[in-house]
């Protein structure tokens, strides 16, 4: 860790206040062994429980952990930008609160940093997650890597490292965090991974939901807004054509239907004004949502800066100089 005198650990936290001290004790045994000095920024993102007052008694104890809290929940895109703002590490360190990813695997992360990338993020290989989450995740991999070209098998581990010029130009909105490997990529900055232990969740329950569909918005959302300087047509014929062929699905079974049970009036008159409805509900929305939204998606960028984000903070204790 040649180049790296302190480091920045942003940890986004929402209703996690039985884990906090014991990731905190274990983040700061790694950050001994590895004679740095580091900064330990906890964002209560809206938490409903006790991880407040926890963070208010670790605070008492060590210094150098600094706090920003949400008024309400806004989502950890949210939460880590504001980490990011109030960091001033040379690297930058996310990790969620849960203790799945764990802070023992941070070195591993660092020594491939000082290989000359500019992140390197966490490859959970050995997830320890129900098999219907590994399978959501597995898929929304998949796609990122065909549509986005980021080769790495896990892009939205939380445990990530950074160069304090990458972090400082990230723009997350929505739930970007999901995509910070792909945005990074696409700014010109280097992307590695390293395998890391997956740990079982040992407190509380996960916040996430199985069906991750914003997810898939905003891997749209991204793409489009990647390439509308140098490719607009390209990219929203394509989403058209994906809309159209909803739009034409609907419409096979709205004429099968009439083919098939012409003869019985009582399945026309249910099946029929369903599927018609449902066709012409699917070639509106097809027709003008993506569109509306990939406006406002790009004229969004610039307007969610830092002075609109200070406005969701209730309080902020910044951490003590090491």
């Amino acid at each position: 860790m040649m180049g790296f005198e302190k480091a920045s650990v942003i940890i986004p936290i929402f209703n996690e206040a039985e884990s906090l001290e014991e990731l905190y004790l274990r983040t700061e045994a790694v950050f001994s062994g590895l004679g740095l000095t580091f900064e330990f920024i906890a964002v209560n993102d809206g938490s409903s429980d006790l991880t407040y007052k926890r963070l208010l008694e670790l605070r008492a104890r060590f210094p150098n952990i600094g706090i920003i809290n949400h008024r309400a929940n806004h989502g950890k895109s949210m939460a880590l930008m504001q980490g990011f703002a109030l960091a001033e590490g040379d690297v930058a360190i996310t990790m969620d609160a849960d203790l799945q990813d764990e802070p023992e695997n941070i070195p591993n992360l660092l020594d491939k940093l000082d290989e000359g990338y500019d992140m390197v993020i966490g490859w959970r290989a050995s997830r320890k997650d129900p098999l219907s989450k590994r399978f959501v995740s597995g898929v929304f991999n998949v796609i990122t890597r065909r549509l986005l070209n980021v080769h790495v098998h896990d892009i939205n581990c939380g445990l990530k490292v950074m160069r304090k010029d990458l972090y400082k130009r990230l723009n997350l909105r929505g739930d970007l965090h999901r995509l910070i490997p792909a945005m990074s990529q696409a700014a010109g900055f280097t992307v590695s991974e390293v395998a890391i232990t997956h740990a079982p969740r040992k407190y509380g329950s996960s916040k996430y939901q199985l069906l991750r569909h914003r997810g898939l918005l905003d891997i749209i959302s991204l793409t489009s807004t990647l390439a509308y300087r140098v490719r607009p047509f390209h990219i929203f014929t394509e989403i058209a054509f994906i809309a159209w062929c909803v739009f034409s699905i609907s419409l096979v079974g709205l004429i099968f239907t009439l083919l098939i049970y012409h003869d019985s009036p009582s399945a026309l008159y249910v099946a029929s004004p369903v599927l018609f409805f449902t066709s012409l509900t699917f070639l509106i929305i097809g027709t003008t949502f993506p569109v509306i939204g990939l406006i406002l998606d790009n004229l969004l960028v610039h307007f969610n800066d830092e002075r609109w984000r200070s406005t969701l903070v209730k309080e902020v204790l910044p951490p003590e100089s090491c």
